[in-house]
Formats: C-alpha cells, sequence, structure tokens
C-alpha cells in the first residue's frame, strides 16, 4: 500500500527532525508544509491517496489558523485520514477533548522517542491499511478485470463499478457513505445468519 505522509508545522528546523529521515526511508512519499492552508489545500485536492497527516497544533500569529481549526477541517473533508497531532507545547483538558471530538488519531510530543513516534505512526499506518478502501484497492490490483463491473445500483437507478466505487469512498461523497454503510449491515447480516464465514 502506497501512502504519502504530510507534515505540517511552521518550524523549518523540523526538517532535520530523526522522525522525518525515519518517516522518508519507510515511506518515500514526505511532504512537508510550513504553510497550514499549503498542506491544507495539498491534502484536499489529493483525498484519493492514502494519507498521514503529522499535524503541529501551534502556528505563528500570522497565519488565520492553528492545529486545531486544522483538524476540524481535514475531518469535515475526509474521516479517513489518520491525523497524529505533533506539539511541543502541553495541552489542557478542555484542547484534548477538543482533539478527541474531531478525531485526531494520535498525540506525539515533540521530545519523544523515535520508537514510540514509529509505534503511533505504525498504528495509523495499520488502520488505514485494513480500511475498507484499501481492502477494495486490493481487490481490484489482484482482480483487474472485476475493476469495472457494476457492483453497486442506486434506488434512482444509477450504477457504480468496484472502481467507481473506491473513489466515492474515497472522496467521502454521500453514495461512498452509504455504501459503505450497508455494506457493513450487510456484513452483519450475513455473520447473524451464519451464511458466510470469516
Amino acid at each position: 500500500m502506497e501512502v504519502t505522509f504530510v507534515i505540517i508545522d511552521d518550524n523549518k528546523e523540523i526538517e532535520e527532525h530523526p522522525l522525518l529521515f525515519t518517516l522518508e526511508d519507510k515511506f518515500k512519499n514526505v511532504k512537508f508544509y510550513s504553510n497550514p492552508q499549503e498542506g491544507l489545500d495539498y491534502i484536499k485536492n489529493n483525498l484519493e491517496i492514502n494519507l498521514i497527516v503529522l499535524l503541529d497544533i501551534e502556528f505563528s500569529k500570522d497565519d488565520n489558523m492553528d492545529g486545531h481549526d486544522l483538524l476540524r477541517e481535514i475531518h469535515n473533508s475526509s474521516t479517513l485520514i489518520p491525523v497524529i497531532l505533533w506539539s511541543g507545547i502541553n495541552q489542557t483538558n478542555e484542547e484534548f477533548s477538543d482533539f478527541i471530538n474531531n478525531r485526531a488519531f494520535g498525540f506525539l510530543s515533540k521530545d519523544c522517542s523515535l520508537e514510540e513516534a514509529m509505534q503511533i505512526v505504525d498504528k495509523a499506518y495499520n488502520n488505514l491499511k485494513n480500511s475498507l478502501d484499501n481492502i477494495i484497492e486490493d481487490w481490484i490490483i489482484s482482480n483487474e478485470s472485476d475493476k469495472d463491473k457494476p457492483i453497486y445500483f442506486t434506488s434512482s437507478g444509477e450504477s457504480y463499478t468496484l472502481n467507481e466505487i473506491l473513489k466515492e469512498i474515497r472522496l467521502q461523497t454521500p453514495i461512498g457513505k452509504e455504501f459503505s454503510s450497508k455494506l457493513n449491515s450487510l456484513t452483519i447480516d450475513l455473520l447473524l445468519r451464519k451464511k458466510e464465514n470469516l
């Protein structure tokens, strides 16, 4: 599975942090943005690929948004992107509550060990790898002839191929969300009726 790691931090010195070198060795595709708006624009324009975000919390006063705003914007664009918060400051309970409500994947202190950081990064990678969209993508790679077969039909008569459904899920469209929800319900129903075994 290919992943692009997006780091949004206005401290350019952080580009020399050992974690960033490790991420570049492991993921190859690492994008660094010191401007939070540019980082957010990249994420919004690339929802069709696998993204993991490492997000600083505090930005300079010249920036119009901080980590709270960015996390909210990312979550509103897609709930599929693991966002790991990365900060050198201590957060209050209220601030952590805000992060939890916007579903931050995890929190890293900038002075944590490389091992501690990679544990959370690996957890985010595995979470992404086991998501529905990546399971569909793996199926398409292994069974390419299936990608253009219609698999989902709406009540209004529209049909979607497996490849189209993958795109709809990653873009978090109403069709993508509807398909994901119905597929989960179908799976539970089949398991309860013992028509399928995992």
